[in-house]
């Protein structure tokens, strides 16, 4: 139990712990941490008197990156590791994993208690199964729910950082993080030399990371063209000769916001394809539908207003496209697009759409989108309207064939062949550097 009197200075609340290669962008183990924080201090944690170490906020420019790691595993109160394929084939999270477990076992061996300290966190599930050294601990209890299971956490902040899914896992983390750290005082390592620590999962060949059903996502463009300008627009620069060229955001340069969407859906693991709205909107988002397609409207708000977007756009608006998400650009710095007008006359074309904009809950309908969000919209808005697909797929079904082959080896003699006339059945050198060798 924690000692009264004891000086807790360099003591973070938690250590976090998790691969960089899962997220380049820290998006979303960024917006994890400061939740986790949110919700602690929700519980009453001290996590301002003893700030929770993450490297990106904790390590300054030109430090001793190794040394400030060992300090902060060696002194916190409790690690959440975010474990995934890539965290075990990282060397330094191996590292951080072995050295804080090994204050486990010396406050064991001292109590003969087992501190919850080390809290897994399932972020990216695997086809596999977990090292022995991760699923020797518990990460996962039945409140926390399926999904969490088959898709993980990451995958449930990205679809809904708001919804209930993740709100639940998150706040179960939370407990955890603060009934260890706030009753034990584990032994500290001082001097801790992360160089010298072996990781316990060298030599364990990874888990892969789990399938993702590959989905195809159209993209449609609504904008206008250089030489045609939407009424009222004066700044040439944000177009080209085709509605494909736009770019919206400022100062324009390449890639167009065809080629960014396209990269982002890419990176979500769907295939894509791009087509300009016309008036057989309808009947080609109603295809996609059939197709077990999603379909993403990229608008430009000055050229929705007028032909020949308007009236197609206004249809979408009136119809039900429960897997099609609208985003419409824009930049501050853009003067023109700072006019209400132009966002009143917007929403005389999308009137039932524009009761949903930017809902935390419903992410199929952003407007007003700004160049550093539009990554981020986009990559959520494919998410959910996938998810949503999933749940209302239409099965397919192969066409009838020949009867499937006996399977060699088995010892159950294959049925004979059909008589004439009967119908067949179908078949069924230098050291590592964190950010840099290691991706951690």
């Amino acid at each position: 139990m924690r000692l009264r009197g004891v000086p807790l200075e360099r003591e973070p609340y938690f250590f976090l712990s998790y691969a960089r290669r899962d997220d380049r962008k820290d998006a979303f183990v960024g917006r994890f941490y400061e939740d986790l924080v949110a919700e602690l201090d929700r519980l009453g944690a001290d996590c301002g008197g003893q700030m929770p170490f993450r490297d990106v906020e904790r390590i300054g420019l030109g430090a001793d990156w190794e040394r400030t790691l060992g300090r902060a595993v060696g002194n916190c109160r409790a690690m959440v590791a975010l474990c995934s394929p890539a965290y075990v084939s990282s060397l330094y999270c191996g590292k951080e994993w072995a050295a804080f477990q090994a204050r486990l076992v010396r406050y064991r061996e001292h109590t003969d208690i087992d501190v919850p300290a080390l809290i897994p966190v399932l972020w990216t599930p695997t086809r596999g199964a977990l090292p022995p050294e991760i699923t020797r601990y518990q990460y996962y209890e039945p409140a926390m729910g399926e999904e969490y299971v088959e898709r993980g956490l990451m995958s449930l902040l990205r679809a809904s950082p708001t919804g209930g899914a993740y709100r639940t896992v998150l706040e179960l983390v939370a407990r955890r993080v603060h009934y260890a750290a706030d009753l034990f005082r584990l032994p500290r390592a001082e001097g801790l030399d992360l160089r010298t620590v072996p990781s316990p999962f060298q030599g364990i060949e990874p888990a892969e990371p789990a399938e993702r059903t590959t989905g195809h996502v159209r993209v449609f463009i609504a904008a206008g063209v250089t030489g045609r300008l939407p009424r009222g627009r004066q700044c040439r620069e944000y177009y080209g000769p085709s509605p494909l060229d736009w770019t919206p955001y400022h100062p324009p340069v390449h890639p167009t916001v065809a080629h960014r969407a396209q990269r982002v859906i890419i990176e979500e693991g769907c295939t894509t394809s791009l087509e300009v709205v016309d008036q057989s909107l309808g009947s080609k988002l109603d295809e996609a539908m059939r197709d077990n397609q999603t379909s993403v409207l990229l608008v430009d708000a000055w050229a929705a207003r007028e032909g020949p977007y308007r009236n197609p756009l206004s249809d979408y608006d009136g119809q039900n496209h429960p897997v099609t998400g609208v985003l419409v650009p824009c930049h501050d710095t853009d003067g023109e697009s700072g006019d209400e007008k132009l966002w009143t006359d917007l929403q005389q074309v999308f009137r039932r759409n524009w009761m949903r904009r930017n809902d935390p809950y419903d992410p199929l309908f952003q407007v007003r989108v700004g160049k550093d969000q539009f990554e981020e919209r986009l990559a959520r808005m494919v998410v959910v309207a996938q998810n949503r697909l999933m749940e209302n797929a239409v099965p397919r079904r192969l066409p009838a064939g020949p009867p499937a082959p006996p399977l060699p080896g088995l010892t159950v003699p294959a049925p004979p062949p059909p008589r004439t006339g009967d119908q067949a059945e179908p078949p069924g050198p230098l050291p590592p550097q964190k950010d840099q060798d290691d991706d951690h």
